[in-house]
């Protein structure tokens, strides 16, 4: 993602319990620390945070990495009930100042990632992200503001990320709504950030290309609360749908709520960035029809993933403790203490470098994740391009759906997983 899932701010007490717990217990040897830098005053980036603690829960429950325990240290780069680059910043630089932390989970917005990367490359500290989807952050591609060599500055890769990009979910929510929803016009909204505005390019390019037509608009969350006349443009358009591009801490779907306030209720399109509990929320009783896509295969539609899920929600028995990003975390930190434990063995059983621990990762292959088999690029991409769709619907038992439900009074009113689309095997 880029974005902030679910934008809910937790009680001050939920917070301290889980932005700075600690998870100890395992080996002997002494102790290897891994942090993560996510939006945890969110309900999706808490959600993506306990996938972290419950993999290295597990791993030291089970002996630790390679005679060493691993201690997990959680930051929260929010300010303002909302995600920010500079906290982001803030808080590598603390990581980069205690030589104990070999690597990071995170971030979760790639607006962050981008703020992020030069300072750790330079130290060889290795970060992988459960959500980033921004591909400007990995591809030096035509329509991108910045360049990934840019951010390296020189120094060799030491970003990975367990999801795809947007260039993929742009356009399989445009083929989706032109081939199976038949639509043939669609407004497109974007919140002017650059996770919006490039999910909305992508999602433009390829409905025209398929055959579409689109009408597009931007604001500015500080200069727009009021979007009735924008979407009155939409509608004498002949707009069937709406395809919003940006996250909901940006206020992007406000506008759903305001859709029926003028009598117009088509339906409501968006990527990641509105697949949150707050975007539910915000629709304020107009919250049917909302369809979104995620930058990775849901796990609870995947069979091999379901012993992990059960013993999950054992340890995280809460209504909102599992988000579309947890196994995505969970993969991801699993992979980062394989990569600890062959850097260990590298270095004769001893505490590694980050730069053996950012080469080991580097290197990974075939690596068996819940949610997939992993391999990752030079450019730290993954294989694994699956775009899931979601639709909003009331479900019977939340805890049956993917996770993300509303959490103020439509709390029975979830994502549910409708298919995917692997670009991996399309053309």
């Amino acid at each position: 993602m880029v974005r902030a899932r679910g934008l809910v701010v937790l009680t001050l007490a939920v917070f301290v319990a889980f932005a700075c717990g600690g998870s100890t217990g395992g080996g002997s040897k002494g102790t290897i620390k891994i942090g993560s830098d996510l939006p945890v005053c969110t309900v999706g980036g808490q959600a993506t945070q306990n996938g972290v603690k419950f993999a290295i829960d597990q791993k030291n429950a089970a002996g630790g990495v390679e005679g060493f325990t691993i201690t997990f240290q959680g930051f929260d780069d929010c300010r303002q009930a909302a995600y920010s680059a500079d906290a982001g910043v803030e808080n590598v630089q603390k990581m980069l100042g205690d030589n104990k932390f070999l690597g990071m989970i995170g971030p979760y917005n790639s607006a962050v990632a981008k703020a992020e990367i030069p300072i750790s490359s330079a130290q060889h500290f290795t970060m992988i992200s459960p959500a980033n989807t921004n591909p400007c952050l990995t591809k030096d591609l035509p329509d991108c503001s910045y360049h990934p060599q840019d951010l390296r500055k020189g120094n060799p890769n030491n970003y990975f990320r367990v999801v795809t990009t947007d260039d993929y979910q742009g356009p399989a929510m445009s083929i989706y709504a032109y081939n199976t929803l038949k639509f043939t016009k669609v407004g497109v909204l974007d919140d002017s950030t650059v996770f919006g505005v490039g999910i909305a390019n992508t999602f433009e390019t390829k409905f025209k290309a398929l055959g579409g037509a689109t009408l597009r608009k931007g604001y500015k969350k500080d200069q727009t609360s009021d979007f009735r006349v924008i979407l009155g443009t939409f509608k004498t358009f002949g707009a069937q749908a709406i395809y919003v591009g940006g996250t909901d801490d940006q206020n992007i779907c406000v506008p759903r709520a305001q859709m029926k306030a003028i009598g117009w209720t088509v339906p409501f399109l968006g990527g990641d960035g509105i697949e949150t509990p707050d975007c539910i929320n915000e629709a304020a009783g107009n919250e049917a029809g909302i369809y979104a896509t995620s930058a990775g295969a849901d796990a609870t539609q995947v069979p091999s993933a379901a012993s992990a899920i059960s013993a999950f929600r054992a340890a995280f028995p809460g209504p909102n403790d599992f988000g579309g990003y947890t196994m995505q975390a969970y993969d991801a930190s699993n992979a980062l203490m394989a990569a600890i434990g062959r850097a260990i063995k590298d270095n004769n059983g001893n505490t590694p470098s980050r730069e053996q621990v950012r080469a080991e990762m580097a290197k990974t292959t075939g690596f068996v994740g819940v949610v997939g088999t992993y391999d990752f690029d030079a450019n730290g991409d993954t294989n694994l391009k699956i775009v899931s769709i979601y639709l909003t619907e009331q479900a019977a038992d939340p805890s049956k759906t993917s996770g993300v439900c509303g959490s103020k009074t439509a709390k029975n009113v979830c994502f549910v997983w409708k298919t995917q689309f692997d670009f991996a095997k399309i053309s």
